[in-house]
């Protein structure tokens, strides 16, 4: 690594550490299990991937990478989730139905890139964990996208440590989408300046979450109209599933 990038890098790992030990002293784990799950997942991986640079050969360092590289893409999704349960607590329809959906889209990308691992795992590991962050960073934009919609649409309130998760991920997630897409447009020829732009939306990140984490902050309690809408729609949902039954049932017989 060059001296600019072994700088950032220690300056992120840094900010790890900053916000793991400052959560263990505020006693934030319980109250964010899924984020701070995250959080620690980044720690013990950056430190492993520091122990293979050190003591290990190019190719078992490279091997390590994208193994930490594939645990913290799937990982990452816990940020979403971590957000999505602490805005929808009081809102126990949206709540349940969002965890079916949001299950059943991270399994079904998670099961793609474990069928592509097969025959040749290690082989296919790079490119397979590259397509696997490629659609789960996708997938994270329109979940963001979607709950940033409901929180204007109803004035959800949120408090000072779920701010901080949604504007700190949002921003990586969204310079990621971005550094993406201008790879797919313009080829490796910007994967310099699309590295480098990652690097620092995630430092942007970890710096939100220095001060957003720094105690807990629950969010506001606020009645909004989130689960009647919810019930109605489900309602209107049911009765058109309902009469297409019908319809159905009756082409049948006649």
């Amino acid at each position: 690594m060059g001296l600019l990038s072994t700088a950032v890098w220690w300056a992120g790992y840094l900010l790890i550490v900053f916000i793991a030990c400052r959560a263990w002293k505020s006693k934030l784990f319980a109250k964010y299990p899924f984020f701070f799950g995250y959080i620690s997942l980044v720690l013990c991986s950056e430190s492993v991937r520091f122990f293979l640079l050190v003591v290990a050969s190019k190719k078992t360092y490279g091997i390590g990478f994208w193994i930490t590289e594939f645990l913290g893409a799937i990982g990452g999704f816990a940020v979403t989730w971590e957000v999505y349960v602490q805005i929808l607590a009081p809102y126990q329809g949206l709540r349940r139905m969002t965890k079916a959906v949001v299950s059943l889209v991270l399994a079904l990308v998670v099961a793609k890139a474990l069928v592509e691992l097969g025959g040749s795992p290690l082989r296919n590991l790079g490119p397979t964990t590259v397509e696997l962050e490629r659609n789960l960073r996708a997938v994270q934009a329109l979940l963001l996208l979607a709950i940033v919609g409901i929180v204007m649409h109803y004035a959800v309130p949120m408090g000072r440590n779920v701010q901080s998760m949604l504007m700190g991920y949002g921003f990586y997630i969204g310079c990621h989408v971005i550094a993406l897409s201008f790879r797919s447009q313009f080829g490796y020829s910007v994967d310099t300046w699309r590295v480098w732009l990652q690097r620092l939306a995630y430092l942007a990140a970890l710096t939100v979450w220095c001060g957003g984490m720094w105690s807990y902050a629950p969010n506001p309690v606020q009645h909004t109209l989130i689960d009647a809408d919810y019930e109605r729609i489900s309602e209107r949902t049911s009765r058109a599933f309902g009469r297409l039954r019908e319809h159905v049932t009756q082409s049948w017989r006649s």
